[in-house]
């Protein structure tokens, strides 16, 4: 059923026909317009728009604003929208970050200018010397959740509260699942107040598409499994040779393995070295075996073969003595040579390819994009997926690391230029994909593997379903593998997060809110029987 003609808001500051009136929107509004609040709004819903409005009030009090995100990317997005949105002119909003405008500038741009957008480091550079927080009756922090630690937001608020007449919005779509964490935040930030608005809303409804979310559970390949329990023989020694250094070890079993667990053993020997000398720097050496094993492993049952041979390529020419140990172990040379004969399908890729391309031959004008946790998945995707017919794939990627070439953000905001004009009809990610930068609305959302984090979840499937066309989200999950864990655990964390978000709401209200209940589960299995 279609909505009613759209109604947009008026007023001086704001250009004809450019802010439709929402009601969920204008609802937070008024809520927040007057004092310090958090909105938790999922990507796609409009925040920057509830930041437009509550900016528009301030600056019809003859307030300046300050608008603070975390990269220059951000801050340029924010800017662009503003611009778009208002009658303000170029000299009213300025970005200012490290790259865009130089000290000596800055003082001047500062006293003109009356919506600064820019990143915190600057700013927090800047007080005192070029910029004075006083001048600002309000001040926007994009991101939020990242007001904790010695995080720049932290330090400008902390100052920034120091004055009589301050006010403070804190926009984020996903705060994180540690109730802490969010305590921490809403300290930081002098939060009184908190709004909250999921697709489950009676005011968020009416301006929602629908959107269909689907995980598809995938057979591993015997062969495979053959493989994995070679990795499995020599992670299960590595694993009982490190419990002689430490009792964290003892219980680990490889299918029940995590990174973060053995990083933790890690920092912990570390720690250790002083009082126990050199007999730990053996420890360390198995911590990192079991890490490139687990990592293997993981790649091997979730990335697919390919993936997994050009790690063994790179452990192959990785002179440290954790790889050493592993390239002299008789099992892994036989690892070796059942990965260099494995001709196997790759269950996950052709799935992959099938739903694309059916998903492009229903719609002409579709947008697909293809989450996927590590580049060489991206690359070994834009290349298979480049060889249907009606498929235009492009890469999307993060800035030049260690771990090779990137892009630079130009090249990234070219690409995302093509994707929007159609030059491209699928575009092949990794995290950078996830964060807030202005992507296109997609068609389809494929998950080429889940992830355990609620906030990368809610941030992937905000890429589809928005203004006002349906959208479908589809999760590739191979059976026996970390997938299963890993999507459960995304599930936990993501109603935790809502559940913590709320308690904190209610706490600040002066409620009571009772204990938070979250089921567990690690297998698909269990969910089906």
């Amino acid at each position: 059923m279609g909505r009613e003609v759209r109604k947009y808001i008026e007023h001086e500051l704001i250009q004809p026909f450019k802010i439709e009136k929402r009601l969920y929107q204008l609802n937070i509004y008024n809520e927040v317009k007057d004092k310090n609040s958090l909105v938790v709004l999922p990507t796609g819903l409009g925040k920057t728009v509830i930041a437009t409005l509550v900016l528009i009030y301030k600056l019809s009090q003859g307030k300046k604003v300050l608008f603070l995100a975390p990269t220059k990317p951000l801050c340029e997005q924010h800017a662009s929208m503003i611009k778009n949105v208002t009658t303000l002119s170029e000299n009213d909003v300025v970005v200012v970050t490290g790259e865009t405008c130089s000290p000596k500038k800055r003082k001047k741009v500062y006293g003109k200018a009356k919506v600064v957008v820019a990143t915190p480091q600057t700013i927090q550079n800047d007080i005192g010397k070029r910029l004075f927080l006083s001048d600002y009756g309000l001040i926007i922090l994009d991101e939020a959740h990242r007001a904790v630690g010695d995080y720049s937001y932290v330090k400008i608020i902390e100052r920034y509260r120091s004055l009589n007449d301050h006010q403070i919005l804190g926009l984020t779509a996903s705060p994180g699942s540690d109730f802490e964490k969010l305590k921490e935040v809403a300290v930081n930030l002098g939060i009184k107040h908190v709004e909250i608005r999921n697709e489950w809303d009676e005011d968020v409804k009416p301006y929602l598409s629908s959107r269909y979310l689907q995980w598809q559970l995938i057979e591993m390949p015997v062969e495979v499994k053959e493989v994995m329990m070679k990795i499995d023989i020599v992670l299960q020694e590595t694993l009982q040779a490190l419990g002689r250094y430490t009792s964290q070890a003892k219980h680990l079993t490889p299918d029940k393995l995590s990174k973060k667990a053995l990083v933790e053993i890690q920092n912990r020997m570390k720690k250790n070295l002083g009082r126990r000398g050199g007999s730990l720097y053996h420890g360390l050496t198995l911590v990192s075996t079991a890490i490139k094993l687990s990592h293997l492993r993981d790649i091997l049952t979730s990335q697919g073969v390919e993936v997994a041979k050009k790690y063994v390529s790179k452990l192959d020419q990785d002179d440290s003595k954790a790889a050493k140990r592993i390239r002299e172990h008789l099992v892994y040379q036989e690892i070796k040579k059942r990965l260099d004969k494995l001709r196997v399908t790759q269950p996950k890729l052709e799935m992959t390819k099938d739903i694309i391309n059916s998903h492009l031959k229903k719609r002409d004008d579709a947008r697909v994009m293809v989450f996927a946790e590590y580049r060489d998945t991206v690359e070994m995707l834009v290349s298979e997926l480049n060889k249907l017919e009606k498929v235009q794939a492009v890469r999307f990627i993060g800035q030049t690391t260690t771990a090779g070439k990137g892009m630079t953000q130009m090249e990234q905001k070219q690409t995302l230029d093509d994707f929007r004009r159609g030059r491209y009809n699928v575009l092949v990610s990794t995290s950078i994909g996830e964060e807030g930068i202005d992507i296109p609305s997609t068609s389809l959302v494929l998950f080429y593997e889940p992830v355990p984090s609620a906030i990368r979840h809610i941030q992937r499937k905000g890429r589809t379903g928005r203004d006002g066309h349906p959208g479908e989200v589809k999760i590739l999950i191979m059976k026996d593998s970390r997938d299963e864990a890993y999507y459960w655990s995304s599930i936990r964390r993501e109603k935790k997060m809502y559940s913590y978000v709320y308690k904190l709401k209610d706490e600040l209200e002066g409620k009571t809110l009772g204990k938070i209940s979250v089921e567990r589960q690690s297998k698909i299995d269990e969910y089906l029987h």
